[in-house]
């Protein structure tokens, strides 16, 4: 007989195999499941971390948009507000800049402004008012001279539709 002819052997032994096998081979072939949390959920360790780096991300995401939408400013009839207050000399000078959003609805027209001292409560609070008009533009700055001194007021914005308040310091 020639060796083409020759019919291959093979030896196999189950109870070999399973010697050398992996603990949870071992568990499996017994008909026990092991689970080891989220090892068991993903595979490796190497999933767990890229799945903790996405949540992660998925976080900071979130929590620099808010943070963002927290420091955007004032918002009044679909605008965005930016209040300060300056000094010009001796005159507190407030002033307003306003940008309109890239799209959506923007309030246009008449807006009341009135400010007061933040003081106390017990003091008779001094009063200004004036009055602005929002163009429509993307962005435009207004200057409203204080006729009072004082470093703390509050500042309400009056629209025909809306109202808004915001205490201002000038540091």
């Amino acid at each position: 007989m020639s060796d083409n002819n020759r019919e291959s052997v093979f030896y196999y032994s189950r109870e070999r195999r399973l010697q050398r096998a992996s603990e949870d081979v071992r568990a499996m072939n017994d008909g026990q499941k092991k689970r080891r949390g989220l090892l068991y959920l993903f595979g490796n360790r190497g999933n767990i971390f890229i799945f903790i780096c996405i949540i992660l991300i998925i976080a900071m995401s979130g929590l620099g948009r808010f943070i963002m939408a927290r420091n955007e400013g004032l918002r009044l009839g679909g605008n965005t507000l930016a209040l300060s207050i300056v000094r010009e000399g001796e005159e507190p000078v407030l002033v307003l800049v306003k940008r309109a959003p890239r799209s959506g609805e923007i309030y246009v027209g008449e807006v009341d402004i009135i400010v007061s001292i933040a003081g106390d409560v017990q003091n008779e609070l001094e009063a200004f008012s004036h009055r602005i008009i929002f163009n429509p533009v993307d962005s435009e700055t207004f200057t409203v001279p204080i006729p009072f001194q004082g470093n703390d007021f509050f500042v309400i914005l009056i629209t025909s539709d809306e109202q808004r308040a915001v205490r201002i310091q000038h540091p």
